[in-house]
């Protein structure tokens, strides 16, 4: 199969580029500049001038493929001005084609969920920083009434590879001897390997039902404080934390406050999907974010 992948030079995009690869399929990923093309080069994935930011660069880009996977992650303008935007072209691209389209979402849309897992029927009551992705997720499945066969995946916190939010606990950590935790941290996050979530998207491209969502997450329940402490513990602080109230930072703070627990069963039945990795504390007690560099979290 021919994917392009819109994100592909970013931290999940190249981890589903390497999961689609693996499995035999062909990949290409959009490019905004030349020092996007080389990094996609240097991995040996063919690029395509295309740009999020710039839907009508996107259309002829998706008709000339077999599926598209969108895991752009905006940091530059308005993320739901860009999102929207693409994902309109997107649509038009493919409206008739029966060609796949994944969307990448997350868990924040579920919002607090307390002890009960969430499943992906779970009704969606976003924070503030995440409630227009709601709006995306929406616009994705209507896209099944076009013939368009569209999914949503929605990884919890993402990690390992050096990369996703726990480097915040890892660069305070080496900067100020402590990890620092934005709330209390007594709230549980939902968790997933990068390397994991890349397989299920893979998988959920494959043989994922139309108009479904599936969760990515697997079956740990740590609180922020036992994460931020492994953190530590492997940046040589001996497990040392501090805390910052979340309204320090604003709505995403609040988005790191949430407490939630994720399922996959959806996952599991329908695309026979594992989580293989090791988990977020063990990955971040070992050497995976050895490189991470001091900065301020």
């Amino acid at each position: 199969m021919n994917v392009l992948l819109i994100g592909a030079t970013g931290y999940i995009g190249s981890a589903v580029d390497e999961a689609l690869r693996a499995r035999g399929h062909n990949t290409m990923g959009t490019a905004r500049s030349d020092a996007a093309k080389a990094k996609l080069a240097a991995r040996g994935t063919p690029s395509i001038s295309a740009d999020a930011a710039k839907p009508q660069t996107l259309v002829d880009a998706v008709r000339n493929v077999d599926a598209v996977v969108y895991c752009v992650n905006v940091t530059d303008a308005d993320p739901f001005a860009v999102d929207n935007g693409a994902l309109r072209a997107i649509r038009k691209g493919l409206a008739g084609t029966e060609k796949t389209f994944v969307y990448i979402s997350g868990s924040w849309v579920y919002g607090a969920t307390g002890d009960s897992p969430a499943t992906e029927d779970a009704p969606l009551m976003p924070p503030a920083f995440v409630a227009r992705r709601v709006e995306l997720e929406r616009a994705t499945i209507e896209m099944t009434k076009l013939g368009v066969r569209a999914l949503i995946i929605r990884p919890g916190i993402v990690y390992g590879r050096g990369g996703g939010i726990a480097t915040m606990f890892v660069a305070s950590a080496r900067e100020r001897g402590a990890a620092t935790i934005v709330g209390d941290g007594r709230n549980r996050w939902a968790t997933i390997d990068v390397g994991d979530l890349g397989d299920l998207v893979a998988l959920a491209l494959e043989r994922g039902r139309p108009g479904r969502a599936y969760n990515a997450a697997n079956d740990d329940r740590f609180t922020v404080a036992e994460i931020a402490a492994a953190a530590s513990r492997g940046a040589g602080k001996g497990g040392e934390t501090a805390t910052v109230p979340a309204r320090m930072m604003g709505h995403f703070g609040e988005c790191l406050a949430l407490d939630q627990a994720i399922t996959a069963e959806r996952a599991r039945a329908d695309l026979a999907w594992t989580p293989q990795a090791p988990s977020i504390i063990v990955s971040l007690e070992g050497d995976a974010y050895a490189n991470v560099l001091s900065q301020s979290a």
